[in-house]
């Protein structure tokens, strides 16, 4: 009788089988204790070496640490009647099955309570290595616990990723890289658990990865030639997860394939950052976004940069996620959740809190959402943002396209949201083409907290907004309604409308030249007047927001 194991060769290599052998697909057992049956493959480096026909299982054992990369070669790819399944086995008491790509020897964590202890008071805190033991300064540093390189339908769920390191490196917990592949369709993250991954937390000069191409899960095209093909994602879910200590991006889509007019600055990717190909006219057509991009009910916290960033898609949905303790060491501006050169990129559902805001940083981000460079039609809408540092919402259509345009953010709806204690300021305009933001609860309860309603930083070529019927409370009376950057700043392309003040009766700004009412009167009102806690208690009840949110 022929073994499991000889016959999922005989299967994987091509060989002939029965017919009742090739109509079951092949099941694959990973064992990397060493102690395993004879039918398990013991090592990720046997494990990489083989070939998956399509409907492949790859189930890990639970309880069980493989070293190293899982990385299957190119060409591995399922299908849409037969994708490949990366999973576990074993007794689920035992814990998920672990794929540690950085140190060979470390801590464990598994409440977190080390690394969470590790956080100075203020949270802004060195990265907490886990390691041991990584080899010394002459270890490989692994790209990923999971590199999915030109593959296409795989299906990956339960188990647990880490990447550490004594050092910084271009580190990815889990990783989908396509290049020069056509559109790569059917990847699904499900209950993955992805965590000390140590990447860079600025650009190195010359580096081959910037910063944010590390951190926990990232989907990746890259391009080194300018006739390579047109390359995209369809149909990406990464959902029921948890992202915990990575620097620096929580989970992020990038694509190289990004120019258009208007968009984000085409020379900051190869070819032509690289210099490998110049940049002309011809690149304003090579814009090729990713379709069917679904981010949801994912616990993303203890990040070192951004929490959640799509970019160069088109309709992408990030839905009742959990965002929390964002921006605690990265070098570079980070927000929450955010787009950029991205269209119709809706946010909804989604609690975030505790964005830090890092000084010296001006104006400086820090804020649960941000509408960016290239994007138009955002929508952000019943979300639910509390005590970030640098505010709830920025416009950031700053800069230029690379092809001698301004670079946009248009058409951005903020609708229905709950901004409860959010500093420094609310909205922040730092280039914006057109946005309304309307129906939002914006409450300041805290003492000591000033936080204007807006701030014009005059980055962009224009920073246009229609604020209208919204709620602006400040409990202490002291509410304020603009920060201005630079004393001569001019607010005359934002427009208030209808919008209702509480605790700002003592600002001259209402009458001021810098405030200019649209179509309908706003009314200012004495804190007093207003009963925050019953405005929150509705939102919450009208939203069904503990419904729709994250659930763990």
């Amino acid at each position: 009788m022929i073994k499991a194991s000889l016959m999922a060769a005989l299967l994987l290599s091509g060989a002939p089988a029965s017919h009742a052998a090739q109509a079951r697909p092949p099941q694959i057992l990973v064992d990397c204790s060493g102690a395993g049956a004879g039918t398990a493959v013991s090592s990720l480096a046997d494990l990489n070496a083989m070939r998956f026909v399509p409907g492949t299982r790859i189930l890990f054992k639970r309880g069980v640490t493989c070293h190293g990369s899982f990385a299957p070669r190119a060409g591995n790819s399922g299908t849409a009647a037969a994708p490949i399944v990366v999973s576990a086995y074993g007794d689920p008491a035992a814990g998920r099955p672990v794929i540690a790509a950085g140190c060979a020897q470390a801590a464990t964590d598994s409440d977190q309570t080390l690394t969470d202890r590790a956080r100075t008071p203020r949270g802004v805190s060195p990265y907490h290595t886990l390691c041991r033991s990584d080899g010394g300064d002459g270890a490989a540093v692994a790209r990923a616990a999971i590199h999915l390189y030109n593959v296409d339908h795989w299906e990956i769920e339960g188990l647990e990723l880490t990447n550490d390191g004594a050092g910084e490196g271009a580190r990815v917990g889990l990783l989908v890289q396509l290049e020069d592949f056509g559109t790569g369709s059917h990847y699904r993250i499900r209950d993955v658990y992805v965590h000390h991954v140590r990447g860079y937390l600025k650009d190195a000069p010359g580096g081959e990865h910037g910063y944010k191409e590390t951190g926990g899960i990232l989907f990746n095209i890259t391009r080194r030639a300018v006739n390579q093909r047109r390359t995209r994602f369809d149909d990406v879910v990464v959902e029921n997860s948890e992202i915990f200590h990575v620097d620096a991006i929580g989970l992020s889509t990038r694509s190289a394939w990004m120019c258009r007019p208007g968009g984000a600055p085409c020379g900051d990717y190869p070819p032509y950052k690289t210099g490998a190909a110049t940049l002309s006219a011809a690149a304003a057509d090579e814009y090729t976004p990713s379709t069917n991009i679904i981010f949801r009910n994912n616990r993303i916290h203890d990040i070192g940069g951004d929490g959640i960033v799509v970019r160069t898609a088109l309709r992408p949905l990030v839905r009742a996620n959990l965002l929390h303790d964002i921006w605690l060491r990265a070098a570079g501006n980070s927000a929450g959740a955010w787009a950029i050169n991205t269209d119709e990129a809706r946010f909804e559902y989604n609690e975030i809190h505790h964005v830090r805001y890092q000084e010296p940083w001006e104006p400086g981000d820090g804020m649960s959402f941000d509408a960016d460079l290239g994007t138009r039609g955002t929508h952000i809408v019943s979300n639910y943002s509390h005590n970030n540092g640098g505010g709830f919402m920025l416009f950031c259509g700053c800069g230029n396209d690379g092809l001698g345009h301004p670079a946009q953010a248009s058409g951005t709806v903020v609708e229905n949201n709950l901004s409860l204690n959010d500093g420094r300021r609310a909205i922040v305009f730092a280039g914006s083409q057109s946005a309304v933001v309307r129906g939002n609860l914006i409450l300041n309860t805290r003492a000591g907290l000033s936080a204007p309603a807006a701030e014009n930083t005059g980055l962009g070529s224009k920073n246009a907004g229609d604020i209208r019927d919204n709620v602006f409370y400040h409990g202490a009376d002291a509410g304020t309604l603009f920060r201005a950057v630079k004393p001569a700043l001019r607010h005359d392309d934002i427009r208030w409308s209808g919008n209702r003040f509480y605790g700002y009766q003592h600002s001259g700004e209402f009458t001021a030249g810098q405030f200019f009412e649209g179509d309908t009167a706003n009314t200012v009102l004495p804190a007093a007047s207003y009963d925050p806690d019953a405005a929150m208690r509705q939102w919450f009840a009208a939203t069904r927001f503990r419904e729709r949110s994250y659930r763990r």
